[in-house]
């Protein structure tokens, strides 16, 4: 009974990720992508940001969505990466989220370009209602100018994607409810604030949320993290 008990104790689904879930995982980002390359969800992309054009804004709302979007900045999830390497307990947790985030950039940079899924018209410009502090900007989604044309898929999401999984994995034991709702929550807020911020297509966001799936779990399953885990439980 015992035996049994701690197997129930020591399955994280985040950290036993099958290889069965990553091929699930590909074949998406390969169905999403043909159908964005070839303009089929186009109408969609097109129908979501004409409302988000027209959707009523305020100073209020658009303060809020800015401060929101911010915490997806490659810089601050690097930072947190960083603290968390810093910290003995959680040290290989950090190391997996900045090799995760810098393989999804240096991923995502060079994918753009071979899509080639243009980005939205320089003329379709989110303007806040309040003055923003002298020399902020909000962070662009590509750092190399050959990427920052091209808008598939989403560098942001499938940084923030891939942070919430690794974070998820690190507390489910602990807290299997807010693991949970921390993976599919965080991403889709993110994703509503680039849609309001007219930064991204729908389907954009989509891609770079199944990209973040697919790196974190390959990672995952590259460093063993899960059979550490439960080696480390054994012996407590």
């Amino acid at each position: 009974m015992n035996q049994k008990n701690n197997i129930k104790i020591h399955y994280n689904p985040f950290w036993n990720v099958k290889y069965s879930h990553i091929l699930l995982f590909l074949s998406c980002f390969a169905i999403i992508t043909v159908l964005t390359i070839t303009g089929v969800i186009k109408n969609l992309d097109n129908l979501l940001l004409d409302y988000f054009k027209n959707v009523p804004k305020s100073p209020q709302s658009d303060l809020i969505v800015i401060i929101v979007t911010t915490f997806s900045d490659t810089i601050n999830l690097i930072i947190i990466g960083f603290i968390l390497t810093i910290i003995k307990k959680t040290r290989r947790f950090g190391l997996i989220i900045l090799i995760s985030i810098v393989v999804i950039t240096i991923i995502v940079t060079y994918a753009k370009p071979l899509f080639a899924v243009n980005q939205i018209p320089a003329t379709i410009v989110f303007k806040p209602l309040f003055n923003l502090p002298d020399k902020f900007t909000l962070e662009k989604d590509s750092f190399m100018p050959f990427a920052q044309n091209y808008s598939y898929p989403s560098n942001h999401l499938a940084s923030t994607t891939a942070f919430c999984f690794i974070i998820a994995g690190l507390v489910y034991n602990r807290a299997p409810y807010f693991a949970k709702g921390f993976i599919l929550f965080f991403p889709a807020i993110i994703g509503i604030t680039k849609l309001y911020l007219l930064q991204q297509y729908f389907s954009d966001l989509i891609g770079g949320c199944i990209l973040g799936l697919i790196i974190s779990s390959l990672i995952i399953k590259i460093t063993k993290i899960e059979s550490e885990v439960k080696i480390k439980e054994d012996k407590t």
